[in-house]
Parts: structure tokens; C-alpha cells; sequence
């Protein structure tokens, strides 16, 4: 008799056991990748990288100046700089030695009522950039990375 009657509790207090709430903490909001501080090593390289885009700059930038000295004028319709094969590009093709226009990047739509998330320019499926600020430029993940479509977000 005293089996039938252990039995049953046991089994009660067994469920109402496992049917209380266990309180998990709440997980770690993911760190923001604007807010990261970069390590000495990755600072350098970042340094480096800025010397040599600014040695080109100022390369590029120099035989323009030189140009305009020459007595270049800069009034209405100026004719682009003749490429005599000096200076600029190497592959003696005649191109001018100004750089081809960089295409225009489209810019993601938000969709209303839900920050953080937008339109793809591409192909209008819903992307979600929390995290990334904005104007940053992202590439569409809905496409391979061989197709590189990218678009800056809003």
C-alpha cells in the first residue's frame, strides 16, 4: 500500500520539478564592430597603407600642378591632358592619365518599421545591418562573393 502511494508522488513532484521556470540570464549583446579598438599591429598596417595611398596621391597629383603651370588655361572646355607616355598609366594605350570615373554605389533602402533592416538595391530582399553605421559600405550577402554587388547602408 504504501508503494501505490509513493509511487504517484514521487512522479507529481518529479513533474512539477521540471515544470518550474529556470531563469537563464539574458545573452550578450553582440559587440559593435565600429566600437572595436584595433590591436598595435593592425594599427601599424592601417598607418602604412595611408602612407602609400598618400605617396600615390601626391604622385598622381603632381604632374597635373606641373600641367597647369605649363600655362594651361581653365576656363569653359579645356581638352584632358595628353598622355605622352612619361607619367600615369604604363600600358602606352594613349589614355588619359586621369583615373575612369568610380560607378556610382546604390544606397539600400530602410524598410519602414523595422530598424536595422533594409531593401537590397539589387534585388529588394530584406538585409538586416544592425550594427553597421551608416553610410559604410557592405556587400550583398545574397549574392556570391564572385559577383561582388555591394551598396552602402542609409
Amino acid at each position: 500500500m504504501n508503494l501505490r502511494l509513493i509511487l504517484p508522488a514521487a512522479a507529481a513532484v518529479l513533474l512539477a520539478a521540471s515544470c518550474t521556470p529556470y531563469v537563464e540570464p539574458p545573452p550578450e549583446a553582440p559587440a559593435d564592430p565600429s566600437n572595436r579598438k584595433p590591436t598595435p599591429e593592425e594599427q601599424e598596417k592601417i598607418r602604412q597603407q595611408r602612407e602609400e595611398q598618400k605617396k600615390k596621391d601626391e604622385a598622381n597629383q603632381t604632374p597635373d600642378k606641373e600641367k597647369k603651370s605649363e600655362g594651361e588655361t581653365t576656363g569653359g572646355t579645356a581638352e584632358p591632358p595628353k598622355n605622352d607616355g612619361s607619367a600615369g598609366t604604363s600600358d602606352g594605350g594613349g589614355a588619359p592619365d586621369k583615373p575612369a570615373p568610380a560607378k556610382e554605389i546604390p544606397v539600400a533602402r530602410p524598410v519602414p518599421g523595422k530598424p536595422g533592416m533594409v531593401f537590397s538595391p539589387f534585388n529588394n530582399k530584406v538585409i538586416d545591418v544592425k550594427g553597421i553605421p551608416s553610410g559604410r559600405l557592405v556587400a550583398d550577402p545574397t549574392y556570391p562573393a564572385s559577383e561582388k554587388k555591394h551598396f552602402r547602408v542609409p
